[in-house]
């Protein structure tokens, strides 16, 4: 058994990308999955016709293809007022955020404005004379991802007159059950005000019409156009939906499925690859003079995913232009559990390193805005086990999973 392991580590560990194509043909789809975007194309941009649109999108939604999306709606007789600009630009090519609120954009030749530096009372404004909000984005299934938010204030300043429709998209997140825990008040920011899990389990349109009914009772006009023939838990590989990439930092449906756990290492003092050909699959510092011992450490724990050494230098971000020493991520089991890997992992790099070991804080410690309270931390600083630590989730966790049933729009 060990050795047909060791086989299929090798196996995986030789390709940067699963390949899908290969999957499907091993295992083909009964029903072809139609994306939100070719049905809104083929049988609901018509009923928008004589409207003034506010577009949310990038390059993962229907923005991947501005050049249609203009013509489609000038012929359709479709205005698109204004743009709202999401962390990475409309283009998806930006690392950091505008200094400025609004900007004019080179593609559309409308004003885009960036909700990072908008106030609410800002952002009501620019949905003034406003009759639709169309939004449409790849999304993570994550609270601290951080489209969700922006889904979130675009729900609270929206006006009863006003219909948001969104196009709803298959996220990597909805593969797993919701996990972790709420956030705790106070720490509420762009990295997560949704009042969901750190994990939500849920879609784009699924997370509109829980926060709609559940927080604004269903005050708010909420389109969600589906991915239709979907069966949720089906593995993003299997449903032959292209990966379209929702930020420079996530290139390859690897560096997202690692996202969902080693985001968490934004909490402390590691490069996470920005600034390297592999972001969220390298991670490292010049200090991490053990990366052998961890990976010796963890790799006995589990098949379902492996470590490597690996040697990086970040162009930018953290450690810029600094050799740092490190690990290699590999997923060979996407049902694995991001929670536990990325908790194993801190508490590895944390035990070994309690000189260089530092968690990064501002205001608040940067871990806690990320999970949503400090018990993650408090946890790892104890030395708790994960297994210990997943026991204090248990109960919160059932709870949701009973809360949100009713607002699946995908079953099983």
């Amino acid at each position: 058994m060990k050795k047909f392991l060791s086989l299929l580590i090798l196996f995986f560990g030789c390709r940067s990308n699963i390949d899908s194509e290969a999957i499907l043909k091993a295992h083909p789809r009964e029903t072809k999955i139609i994306e939100s975007i070719d049905t809104f194309y083929k049988s609901y941009i018509t009923k928008l016709k004589g409207k003034r649109v506010l577009l949310v999108t990038n390059p993962s939604g229907i923005g991947n293809n501005p050049e249609r999306l203009i013509q489609s709606f000038k012929d359709n007789d479709i205005e698109i007022k204004s743009l709202l600009g999401l962390e990475h630009g409309f283009l998806g090519l930006e690392e950091d955020f505008s200094n400025s609120p609004v900007t004019l954009d080179p593609t559309f030749k409308i004003p885009i404005y960036h909700i990072y530096k908008l106030k609410s009372n800002e952002l009501s404004h620019v949905l003034e004379d406003i009759d639709v909000i169309l939004f449409s984005v790849q999304d993570m299934g994550m609270r601290c991802y951080t489209y969700l938010t922006v889904l979130k204030r675009i729900l609270d300043e929206q006006t009863n007159s006003q219909e948001l429709i969104i196009l709803d998209s298959v996220n990597i997140g909805m593969e797993y059950s919701p996990r972790g825990n709420f956030m705790q008040k106070g720490l509420e920011n762009f990295a997560g005000e949704f009042p969901l899990l750190f994990l939500t389990g849920l879609s784009l349109g699924e997370s509109a019409n829980y926060y709609n009914a559940e927080f604004l009772r269903a005050s708010k006009k909420v389109t969600v156009i589906p991915v239709e023939n979907y069966n949720r838990g089906t593995k993003f590989e299997r449903t032959g939906i292209p990966w379209n990439t929702p930020s420079p930092n996530l290139p390859t449906l690897d560096s997202a499925r690692n996202y969902l756990g080693l985001v968490l290492l934004e909490g402390i003092n590691v490069s996470v690859g920005r600034g390297t050909q592999a972001p969220f699959i390298y991670f490292g510092a010049p200090w991490m003079n053990f990366a052998e011992e961890i990976k010796s450490e963890l790799n006995e724990r589990t098949n379902d995913y492996y470590f490597q050494t690996v040697y990086f230098k970040p162009s930018f971000s953290k450690y810029k232009d600094q050799i740092c020493k490190g690990l290699r991520l590999t997923v060979v089991n996407s049902a694995y559990d991001p929670i536990e890997m990325v908790y194993n992992l801190i508490l590895s790099i944390k035990n070994k390193s309690k000189k260089n070991f530092q968690w990064n804080s501002g205001k608040q410690f940067t871990i806690d805005i990320l999970w949503g309270n400090d018990s993650f931390r408090k946890s790892i600083d104890s030395g708790v086990s994960y297994k210990e630590f997943a026991r204090t989730l248990a109960a919160t966790e059932q709870k949701n999973k009973e809360k949100i049933e009713k607002y699946l729009i995908y079953k099983p």
